[in-house]
């Protein structure tokens, strides 16, 4: 290997899976050099992305504690991984909360229940205290963590409803990982005060659902953050039985970001979001009678890549869902219930570059 070419290095190495890269990091100086390069694990991101459309790369973090890693597509034994919060998160064994505000690109966005926030990533250990931000946290109503391809940085979306000295303010701020700062966003007409919870990543924007007043009834509409022109604006409204009497998300599937919606007593539907510059559309995927669920508050987190469904019930459990075979399998995860979870991609991305 030493005798090849380093091109020819970089494009073997950038081809392989991110544990074997970090194992790697501790034969060679050289090998070590190489994957500890910003250029090189964007490289190796966007060839994983490029060769598995997500699947493979993708797992689930659950906010346990310890965190958990799961393998959704691998469904065996051995397919969860225990993990360990940066060693900067101290806290108590049981009843401490951490929760996960948003993922990019390998990069989980975390709050503690001290109010702290990190930038982490779960793969290589790497991580980033941010400093506060000038809206009160406890009055937050929408997050996302995403990335700017324009300036090759990653920025932090952060809305309050108050500021960090209880003023009644709505304020909305960006921090961005090269200048290591919180700056407000001014151009704000289009944001609600309805809680949008975090943003999900995708098509160069951030993500989420809202609630509107139309007629005599709430509406869901899904709005957007892009994260170039740092403006939000409404893409389209969902249908009208989409409404307060279902439980509607986003998630993923592979590249394709996903409206998944349990309408209560009737069935569960999922609809793709697809976007031609201006011009937005929904697609339904699949739709299923809600008998086959357990239950009510079922919310799906994605598709994997054979077809099925990663739900969540209720806060209490997460299980697989085959729709061709009608049968269900239950992940083996330890203390889940009321912990939080999301998809994240394997890479090498380090908030300290």
């Amino acid at each position: 290997m030493s005798k090849l070419p380093q091109d020819l290095i970089v494009e073997i190495f950038s081809r392989l899976p991110v544990k074997p890269l970090i194992r790697f990091k501790c034969l060679s100086k050289t090998w070590r050099s190489m994957i500890s390069d910003p250029e090189f694990a964007k490289l190796q991101l966007n060839r994983a992305k490029e060769n598995h459309n997500n699947f493979s790369c993708q797992k689930l973090l659950l906010s346990t504690w310890p965190p958990q890693s799961v393998d959704y597509e691998a469904f065996c034994d051995g397919n969860v991984r225990i993990l360990s919060y940066p060693a900067i998160v101290k806290g108590p064994l049981d009843n401490f909360y951490v929760g996960i505000l948003g993922s990019c690109n390998g990069l989980v966005y975390l709050l503690d229940d001290y109010g702290s926030m990190f930038l982490w990533n779960p793969t290589t250990g790497d991580y980033r205290e941010l400093p506060n931000p000038n809206g009160a946290i406890y009055r937050m109503f929408r997050y996302g963590l995403g990335y700017n391809f324009s300036t090759d940085d990653y920025g932090v979306l952060f809305a309050s409803q108050f500021t960090a000295n209880d003023s009644k303010e709505t304020i909305v701020e960006l921090y961005t990982l090269k200048t290591g700062a919180w700056r407000r966003i001014k151009e704000i007409d289009a944001v609600s005060q309805s809680y949008g919870g975090y943003g999900i990543f995708w098509n160069g924007a951030l993500y989420w659902l809202e609630t509107k007043r139309s007629d005599l009834h709430q509406v869901y509409v899904i709005v957007a953050f892009d994260m170039v022109e740092e403006k939000f604006q409404e893409v389209l409204p969902l249908p009208d039985h989409f409404n307060s009497n279902c439980i509607v998300s986003l998630g993923a599937s592979g590249n394709r970001l996903c409206i998944f919606c349990e309408c209560r007593g009737t069935s569960f539907e999922a609809l793709v979001l697809n976007v031609n510059g201006i011009e937005a559309s929904l697609t339904r995927l699949f739709s299923f009678p809600h008998h086959k669920f357990p239950g009510y508050g079922n919310n799906a987190l994605c598709l994997t890549e054979n077809g099925e469904v990663l739900m969540d019930c209720d806060g209490w459990e997460i299980y697989l869902y085959n729709p061709k075979q009608g049968t269900m399998q239950r992940l083996q995860v330890m203390n889940y219930r009321d912990s939080e979870s999301e998809l994240y991609i394997e890479s090498l991305v380090s908030p300290n570059n």
